[in-house]
Order: C-alpha cells, then structure tokens, then sequence
C-alpha cells in the first residue's frame, strides 16, 4: 500500500512542470509603476485631462517605465504571471497600453501579448486593448471598441471596423458586450 501511494506521488510530481521563481525585483518595480501611474492617472481624470502639468508627469513617468521595460523583455521576454505574478504582470500590459512610445515597440509587445495569452501567462482580455491601441496608431479602425472620445460632451467608442460584428470579436475575446462596456466607462470617467 506504501509502494502504490509513493508511486503515485513520484507520478504527479514527474507530469507537474516545475514553477519558475518569480522576479521580486522585476515585479515590485512594475508594481511601482504601475501604483504611481494610476495615482497621477486619477489625479489627470479628475481634471477631466486639462491639467497639462500631470501629463507631463504622467508622460516622464510613463517614458522612464518603457525604457525600463524595453530592458526586461530584452532579457526575459513578456512579464508573465510566470516571471511577475498576475498582477505586475497586469501592469506592464497597462503601461506599454498607455504609453506613447514606438510603434515598432508596441506591435513586438502586442506580438509577445498574445504569446503570452495563448499560453496562459496573461489573461486574454488583454489583447483587444493593445491590439486597439496598435491599429488606431496605425491610422485604422478599432476592433474591439477599447477605446473612447468625447464627442459633444459624451464619451464615445472611437471609430470601430465591422462595428455591427464587434461584440461578437469581443465575446471571443472575454470581453462583455460594447454597451455594457460604454456604461462602466461614462460611469468612471463622465460622473453625472
């Protein structure tokens, strides 16, 4: 009986992959980042984006964090839940997602994203925002309907391709439908 269970045992063991270590030092610094990014991000909604003083800081600090991060993928690739943890993790999509950098730099990161969904290291609600963010840089429509404009006082999904077919991209996605999206975003960023 003794034999069977430590069998058993050394079986699991073996179909088990071994755990990476998480980078401790890799994860508290984007967490950092990430505390003081939503900190001055709150800050700037607050000011409905008017106050150029906090986009400025928000710029500096959000530069600074790509140049950083261009460092980190260099050497260990995407910042997984495997390397980071899922919420450091979670960070580095939001801050290559806000950032102004290279359009080169972005699309290698949407690129890694979806490696990285694909194999469980991030959740795959994180590929639609990107992939927006790439595409409108490039001059196209949205997919996904991720991002918002104001318009006439209201805030409004940004011009979207095939838009009668897009929340049937985003249920693949694990995305909720637009308009129950739209409604949480005028909900946090255009109070009543």
């Amino acid at each position: 009986m003794t034999r069977t269970r430590n069998t058993a045992r050394k079986t699991q063991r073996k179909s088990e992959a071994p755990r990476a270590r998480v980078n401790r030092e890799v994860r508290s610094q984007l967490l950092r980042l990430d505390r003081l990014d939503a900190a001055l991000r709150s800050a700037w909604v607050a000011t409905e984006f008017k106050d150029r003083d906090l986009e400025r800081k928000l710029d500096a600090l959000t530069s600074a964090g790509i140049d950083w991060l261009r460092d980190i993928i260099a050497e260990h690739g995407w910042p997984g839940r495997s390397l980071v943890g899922a919420a450091a993790a979670a960070a580095a999509w939001r801050l290559v997602q806000h950032a102004e950098c290279s359009l080169t730099f972005q699309r290698r990161c949407l690129k890694l994203l979806r490696d990285a969904a694909e194999h469980g290291e991030v959740p795959l609600q994180q590929v639609p925002y990107l992939t927006d963010v790439v595409r409108m840089r490039e001059g196209k429509k949205q997919l996904y309907g991720t991002k918002f404009r104001k318009v006439k006082g209201q805030l409004v999904p940004f011009p979207i391709e095939k838009a009668d077919t897009v929340d049937l991209r985003r249920e693949r996605m694990n995305l909720p439908p637009l308009e129950a999206y739209a409604r949480r975003i005028r909900r946090r960023f255009q109070p009543a």
